[in-house]
């Protein structure tokens, strides 16, 4: 702080025509020291600063405690106020350190890394480096949201550390990848995939082989196998009597008769 040296006079001085010129001394001095204090009042002579509303458009201070601060530029090391009114946030210039708010509204923030939580999980994130969006349940199962793993935005699960899904483009294609069993259910109990049209608007597999029933464990291609082929004779049928006993004769409209000797084998093409 700055060294004031305030006049003094000797009170113990009864004598007027000694006292009179003593004050006026005091009061030059005192004029003097005030006017130079006022022109030079900065962080060398307040320490600290305390009133119920502080109005300026600058304030450079190293600590100010105010009910009420409004000002166009603050610059200071500590301020302890109950309401600070700016014209716009970047009139404060000053390392926030460790903020605790209850509302912020209509804000834009850039270059931030955002969780729901400092430490624990579960907990989800926004990051301006690497993975753009996640959400962990653990330090090794969580989801991302990764812009250039393959040049778009693309849907990264992972299993204790490893990936185990992938969702986004690959060669061409919107994929879903996955490093362990797929299934797709829905409790509807119906599951329809749909395509566009044109000349790839089809559900494609590997082979029938690979499509199997979970319930009965027998691939589609095992259950056609056993089914007839269209456009392909069946195999020979055995004889049979259609019900009449072979050796039966039987009478011919006009006199006479004819022995039933049963339908004889054959075959025929499935349609």
């Amino acid at each position: 702080m700055a060294n004031v040296q305030l006049p003094t006079i000797d009170t113990t001085v009864a004598d007027i025509k000694v006292l009179v010129p003593q004050l006026l001394n005091a009061y030059a001095k005192l004029t003097k020291e005030l006017t130079w204090l006022l022109n030079n009042l900065d962080t060398r002579n307040v320490n600290e600063l305390n009133a119920e509303k502080i109005v300026a458009k600058s304030i450079t201070a190293g600590k100010l405690a105010a009910d009420s601060v409004e000002t166009e530029n603050l610059i200071a090391g500590a301020v302890t106020a109950d309401k600070i009114t700016v014209n716009e946030l970047s009139a404060i210039t000053a390392n926030l350190g460790h903020i605790t708010a209850g509302l912020i509204e209509s804000i834009e923030i850039y270059g931030s890394y955002i969780a729901t939580r400092k430490t624990g999980y579960p907990k989800a994130e926004l990051n301006d480096n690497g993975d753009l969006v996640a959400v962990w349940t653990d330090a090794e199962n969580y989801v991302t949201i990764e812009p250039g793993l393959f040049n778009e935005p693309t849907m990264v699960y992972r299993r204790a550390g490893a990936v185990s899904l992938i969702l986004g483009p690959v060669s061409g294609f919107t994929a879903l990848l996955a490093t362990l069993d797929l299934r797709i259910g829905s409790q509807s109990g119906s599951l329809v995939l749909t395509c566009g049209s044109g000349p790839l608007d089809s559900v494609s597999v590997p082979s029938w082989s690979k499509t199997r029933s979970v319930e009965e464990g027998q691939s589609l291609a095992t259950e056609l196998s056993s089914k007839a082929t269209s456009g392909v004779s069946t195999g020979s049928g055995g004889g049979a009597n259609a019900g009449i006993p072979i050796g039966t004769k039987l009478a011919v409209d006009g006199g006479g008769y004819v022995v039933w000797n049963g339908v004889p084998s054959h075959s025929h093409t499935q349609n």
